[in-house]
C-alpha cells in the first residue's frame, strides 16, 4: 500500500478518534462515571470502551497528522509529537485499566475502586497529554499545511482539556476531527509545503 494511503487512512482514524471520544463525552454527561457501584454497569463500560478505542485511533491518526506536515513542523512539530503520543499511549493504559479492571474491582472491592490508585501516574499522563498536543497544535499553527482555525481549535481543546469541567475534552475531539478530515479528503490542507520552522 503506498504511503499517500497509509497517510489517508491515519486521517480517517483521527476522524474516527474524534467522533468515538465526542460521544463519549457527551454520554458521561448522564452515566455515572465516579462511583463503584457504576463501575460494573453496561453504560459505564460502553462510554471506557468508546474513549479507549478514542485513544488508539488518535495514536494511529496522530502519526498521519505529524508524516504530513513533518517537514514543515519543524522541531517544535517532531518535540509535539512525541510528547503527545507518549501522553496518549499512557492514558490509552489508564482507559484500559478503566475498562478492564476497575469493574472487577469494584465487584470484588468497591472502597479500593473508589480508592485514588495511581494518581500520580494519572495526573502525569493527563499532563503529557495536554503539553503535547499544545506544542502538537503550535507547530501546526505554524507550520500552516492544515487549516489555521483547525489549528487554533487544536491549541484551545488542549488547553481546555485540563479545565475540570463538563465537556471540556470535546474541543479537543472536535479539533481531532477536523484535522483527520482535511488529511483524510485532502480538502483544507496547503498545495504549497511552507519553509521549515524551527
Amino acid at each position: 500500500m503506498p504511503s499517500s494511503s497509509l497517510i489517508r487512512l491515519a486521517g480517517l482514524a483521527a476522524v474516527l478518534s474524534g467522533v468515538s471520544s465526542l460521544i463519549g463525552d457527551l454520554l458521561s454527561l448522564v452515566v455515572d462515571l465516579e462511583s463503584a457501584e457504576s463501575a460494573a454497569t453496561v453504560p459505564y463500560v460502553f462510554v471506557f470502551l468508546l474513549y479507549l478505542l478514542g485513544a488508539v485511533l488518535l495514536l494511529l491518526g496522530l502519526v498521519g497528522l505529524y508524516a504530513s506536515q513533518s517537514e514543515a513542523a519543524g522541531v517544535l512539530g517532531f518535540v509535539g509529537f512525541l510528547v503527545a503520543f507518549l501522553g496518549t499511549a499512557l492514558v490509552s493504559g489508564a482507559l484500559w485499566f478503566e475498562l478492564f479492571i476497575t469493574p472487577s474491582l469494584a465487584a470484588e472491592a468497591p472502597e479500593l475502586a473508589e480508592a485514588e490508585l495511581g494518581l500520580a501516574g494519572f495526573i502525569l499522563s493527563f499532563l503529557l497529554v495536554i503539553i503535547g498536543w499544545l506544542l502538537f497544535g503550535v507547530a501546526t499553527l505554524r507550520a500552516r499545511v492544515y487549516p489555521r482555525p483547525a489549528a487554533v481549535l487544536l491549541i484551545a481543546g488542549a488547553v481546555l482539556s485540563f479545565a475540570p469541567i463538563p465537556l471540556a475534552g470535546i474541543v479537543l475531539s472536535v479539533a481531532v476531527a477536523w484535522l483527520g478530515f482535511v488529511l483524510f479528503t485532502g480538502r483544507g490542507m496547503s498545495s504549497e509545503q511552507p519553509s521549515r520552522v524551527s
